[in-house]
């Protein structure tokens, strides 16, 4: 008792070897948790574009439903789609809808919106520049259209919607890169 210590004033030792091996364990499981929550991350973003039915028809809504004011066929990727005269975004999940212009094959710039689901627009980025799409109007005249220009824009720039005197033109416009660009495709009627 002499010393003046308790057996509880001894001296710890710090183990400096332990506490880095200690950091260098939580580093690793903080990498793994990151990793973990960006896979989780990026398959929660690819559901959002999952495939689903495409069509009016798989729908099973009426065409009724929406004035359909012809169709377009792009046999390059395996296309045929009613055009609706509606911007909702119900139409939308429907088929490809009218988004901008005045009539179908006349002079101006007819612009289709449509998402990238299966027998929609998924495939438009396998397009090159001269390949076909024609539209089919009511009554049945078939025009084709010979693609001039194929862009990815911010959702913002609407430069491509505009129409230039004297040609007929259509625009078709998809979403891609998970919805943070736009697919544009422009193409002039064939004479």
């Amino acid at each position: 008792m002499g010393s003046g210590k308790h057996s509880s004033d001894e001296e710890v030792e710090f183990d400096f070897e332990y506490v880095k091996n200690l950091m260098i364990i939580v580093v690793i499981v903080a990498i793994i948790v990151g990793i973990v929550f960006g896979v989780y991350s990026l398959v929660n973003k690819m559901k959002e574009t999952k495939v689903e039915p495409t069509s009016v028809k798989e729908k099973g809504i009426a065409q009724s439903d929406y004035n359909v004011l012809g169709k377009i066929v792009i046999d390059k990727i395996k296309v045929e789609q009613p055009i609706l005269d509606s911007v909702e975004e119900k139409a939308m999940e429907n088929g490809v809808i009218k988004l901008y212009g005045g009539n179908l094959n006349e002079e101006g710039n007819f612009c289709i919106a449509g998402h990238n689901y299966e027998n929609i627009f998924k495939n438009l980025d396998e397009m090159d520049l001269g390949n076909e799409i024609e539209i089919v109007d009511n009554e049945q005249n078939s025009t084709k259209y010979k693609i001039t220009e194929i862009s990815s824009v911010e959702p913002t720039d609407l430069n491509l919607l505009r129409k230039e005197e004297g040609k007929t033109q259509i625009t078709l416009i998809t979403c891609e890169n998970y919805s943070m660009k736009r697919l544009i495709i422009k193409a002039e009627m064939d004479k």
